[in-house]
């Protein structure tokens, strides 16, 4: 039986006619979701206030035929919820998306309870797209997502050595991170990021120009979040304005070499044509320059 996936939007609001093309195109594809009596209540550019937002998302987690809770899309506004959330309530079950939920999937590990790193539920239009290799790539991490929920983990994946610090393969440890800006924007609040001792730090961003990409980077790595980091693998950066010949490797080694932190590149991970879900504090191994997903 196919699980049944509740939807909530944390986040920026959606045009509904998007989230009916995207839940037509799920179910074409076998994935049934479940919109609650108001999903959004638009104030200002957000889905909701904090209280409409908050309930919805208690909500989806108390309803007992819910096994998934799947975000609706990202934008902003997750961080107005991860210090309201009554997370005694919430059952174990997996929250779903990318992009500004990475600061709800860091606080969903740190409370014991499963995430998901993966497409947004309005993403499944691209199950309809013109372009044949969207068409594929979503159909890909879509059934990598219901494989994950049914217990299976994604293949490895190639991985490209960017870094000039000194390696350490294999290592292993729980990979984490997200959206670099959301991250970085939770720094020296309570919802601060900080990768768990060993950690693999996955990264990705998009449609912001490489200053502003240094800045956020150079915040998480002052603010300590990356001290007890193993290595950072780079998804995609869609969209993100380099500056003159300015390599994104490059941006990266100039503050995590001092540091000795090993940089890998060449994730399918992020904004792009692909988005591999993983979950989210889960083991992995970096070997050979592969990224092995072990749980």
């Amino acid at each position: 039986m196919s699980p049944i996936f509740s939807l909530i939007a944390p986040a920026s609001f959606t045009r509904p006619e998007i989230l009916e093309q995207a839940a037509e195109a799920l179910q074409q594809f076998g994935i049934q979701v479940r919109f609650p009596a108001q999903l959004q209540k638009q104030q200002r550019y957000l889905a909701g206030d904090v209280d409409h937002r908050l309930a919805a998302l208690h909500d989806a987690y108390a309803d007992p035929q819910t096994d998934a809770v799947w975000a609706v899309r990202g934008g902003y506004g997750c961080a107005h919820l991860a210090t309201e959330i009554d997370w005694d309530r919430l059952p174990p079950k997996p929250l779903i998306g990318y992009s500004d939920l990475s600061v709800l999937l860091d606080q969903c590990h740190r409370h014991g309870l499963p995430a998901i790193h993966g497409p947004v539920m309005k993403e499944g239009v691209k199950l309809i797209a013109d372009d044949a290799d969207l068409r594929a790539a979503s159909r890909r991490d879509l059934g990598a997502l219901l494989a994950l929920l049914e217990g299976r983990v994604p293949e490895a994946v190639p991985l490209n050595s960017a870094s000039t610090a000194l390696t350490t393969d294999p290592l292993e440890g729980p990979l984490v991170g997200g959206n670099l800006a959301t991250l970085a924007s939770v720094a020296g609040t309570p919802l601060a990021f900080r990768a768990p001792p060993g950690a693999i730090v996955v990264l990705e961003d998009v449609g912001e120009p490489y200053y502003r990409l240094e800045r956020d980077l150079w915040q998480l790595v002052y603010s300590g979040a990356l001290d007890d980091a193993a290595a950072v693998c780079i998804g995609t950066f869609e969209g993100c304005t380099p500056y003159g010949d300015l390599r994104i490797e490059t941006l990266f080694e100039t503050w995590l070499a001092p540091r000795a932190l090993p940089l890998y590149t060449g994730l399918p991970i992020g904004h792009g044509r692909d988005n591999l879900p993983w979950r989210y504090g889960s083991k992995a191994r970096i070997d050979a320059n592969r990224l092995h997903f072990l749980n």
